[in-house]
């Protein structure tokens, strides 16, 4: 493997944070380790400028909207011009390095939370401290350095590794390295974090920190997604031997005892649970927000609900009317979750106690009692005063009274969660398979969203004459994994989770193009033609500003449309 090192000097001025996750940090240049790293609270300190910086690739509203909005799960919204959601939806900017509609932060604030692990790690390894404490501390700049590679990897394909130090980010001269090369490092990363890292809920190791457990749930995330991407097609060309590794780290999640599924679903959210939401036992990995500047979480702001620039005052959640007691900060509606999603999921299905349809907000000293019909067709105010064109999201909302005041959300952000650890597990069961076993997982997701458990024979009857095309099934292993597909998508809807499952499945060309193409004739507002059908092997352009810091990048090949589904461009 080729390694291209780098030398990073004084990147850490970042402000401080102050909350109840302590993420205070006090960075130190690369002067003399020894003087500064003399106990774990001063260790603890530098390490959160990577947190942090970390924290803030994955707090990229815009990311994490065009990855929801580049597939059938979510729709542009009243907004959706101002940060190109309708034109993402409609798959427009391909084959160029378009700043204003590719994913252009992903790269650069990946290499500067992967500059700042690089740092930090130099600095540890040179300082006297004791090897236990030095070894963790390692291991958790490890792991933030693979996530934030992995990250580039799967949008963008190979990257330049890099593994110490440089002066200037933004005058680089080193190529690529191939995306095997790429996951072989994360995967070392990775392997390190796992043996370093105390399991979470180790005493004197704050819970929001990585842990064993978050280290092995990646790892099997990432060895069934290279499973995925090696196969041509659906599961049964998933690489059987890669498969087994995921199903080895996933097991090691579940038999560890340490997670278990919130029993309500309710409970995982801030918005319907408070700040007991936070770091919950279904919490792998998450990110931590305040309401303090610069440390808000932005994803509301995306994900809205009502209308634009409101104040809710109560919503309906499930059928329950619940008062937000003045709190909250107002809200954007750039995207949303689909109508044609929203519509598939059951009646009785718990999750849909996160996707808002009605409710009351203030504006101007007003008081305005609104409702969603999606037979408006996204109409702005609808027949019933409904501000945008879908049903709202509120996983990422927060209604607390410091919210309003500071108009920021301090709701955190789970990265990963058991929930899609016993998913990935299913899916792996179910191409090796062992149905049984997959239907076992998948059920524990399923059942606690307050539904009955699914079988191979109503899966099968379920999905086997689809009338849309969009499942391709004729046995039940097919239904099963297309049922596992589709809990995905109900269970992690706006978590930017289901690109990644429609693309390495081989099914994103497919239900995009269904998606876009029907509400497009339909005239649904915001929902524009679509102009490209991704293929499995899709890659995103790297920004222009990114290919001019390093003058050795060369471009990502030109994507091929999959000519499967280039009719749902008529």
């Amino acid at each position: 493997m080729k390694l291209y090192k780098y030398f990073l000097a004084g990147l850490f001025g970042i402000a401080a944070l102050s909350s109840c996750t302590d993420l205070e940090e006090h960075p130190y240049t690369f002067i003399d380790p020894n003087k500064y790293y003399n106990n774990e609270a001063e260790l603890n300190s530098g390490l959160n400028s990577v947190y942090n910086a970390y924290r803030t690739l994955c707090n990229d509203g815009g990311t994490f909207m065009r990855l929801e909005g580049s597939t059938d799960f979510a729709q542009p919204n009243r907004e959706g011009n101002k940060n190109n959601i309708n034109d993402i939806n409609a798959w427009k900017y391909q084959n160029q390095a378009n700043n204003a509609g590719t994913f252009t932060s992903v790269w650069t604030k990946a290499l500067t939370t992967i500059a700042r692990a690089n740092n930090m790690i130099a600095q540890v390894e040179a300082s006297s401290m004791d090897e236990t404490l030095k070894a963790r501390a390692i291991a958790q700049c490890r792991f933030l350095r693979g996530c934030s590679y992995y990250w580039i990897v799967r949008l963008h394909g190979g990257a330049p590794i890099i593994e110490s130090v440089t002066t200037d980010l933004n005058n680089l001269n080193f190529p690529r390295a191939t995306a095997d090369e790429v996951y072989e490092f994360i995967i070392k990363d990775w392997e390190y974090a796992e043996e370093n890292l105390p399991v979470r809920g180790t005493a004197n190791y704050d819970v929001w920190r990585a842990s064993k457990g978050a280290a092995q749930a990646y790892l099997g995330n990432l060895y069934l997604y290279r499973a995925s991407m090696a196969g041509a097609g659906g599961y049964k060309t998933f690489d059987k031997s890669l498969l087994q590794k995921a199903a080895t780290y996933c097991k090691k999640v579940i038999d560890s005892g340490v997670y278990q599924l919130m029993p309500d679903f309710a409970e995982l959210w801030c918005s319907l649970n408070g700040d007991k939401a936070k770091n919950n036992a279904e919490s792998i990995y998450e990110l931590q927000f305040s309401t303090l500047s610069g440390h808000g979480n932005g994803m509301h702001q995306n994900f809205g609900m009502f209308a634009d620039s409101c104040y809710p005052e109560e919503f309906v959640s499930f059928g329950k009317t619940i008062s937000t007691n003045g709190g909250g900060s107002y809200y954007y509606l750039r995207t949303a979750p689909s109508v044609e999603a929203w519509q598939s999921y059951d009646t009785n299905d718990q999750r849909l106690k996160v996707l808002i349809t009605e409710g009351t907000y203030s504006k101007g000293g007003n008081l305005v009692h609104v409702k969603y019909h999606p037979e408006d067709l996204g109409s702005m105010k609808g027949t019933e005063g409904w501000g945008s064109c879908c049903p709202g999201n509120i996983k990422f909302h927060d209604f607390s009274k410091d919210a309003r005041t500071n108009l920021r959300s301090g709701n955190n952000f789970m990265v990963m969660r058991y929930a899609q650890v016993l998913l990935d597990y299913a899916e792996i069961q179910n191409a090796l398979g062992n149905q049984a076993d997959a239907l076992r997982y998948l059920n524990m997701v399923h059942t606690r969203a307050g539904l009955p458990a699914v079988t191979a024979a109503s899966a099968l009857a379920l999905y086997q004459n689809d009338p849309t095309g969009r499942a391709d099934v004729s046995s039940e292993a097919d239904a099963v994994d297309e049922a596992i597909f589709m809990e995905r998508g109900w269970e992690f809807i706006g978590e930017g989770v289901i690109y990644y499952d429609e693309l390495r499945t081989d099914r994103l060309g497919k239900r995009v193009g269904y998606f876009v193409n029907k509400y497009n004739k339909m005239k649904f507002n915001q929902v524009l033609p679509l102009e490209f059908v991704p293929s499995k092997t899709h890659l995103w352009w790297i920004a222009n500003s990114d290919m001019s810091a390093n003058s050795a990048l060369v471009q990502n090949p030109e994507n091929k449309e999959d000519t499967r589904y280039t009719h749902f461009k008529n």
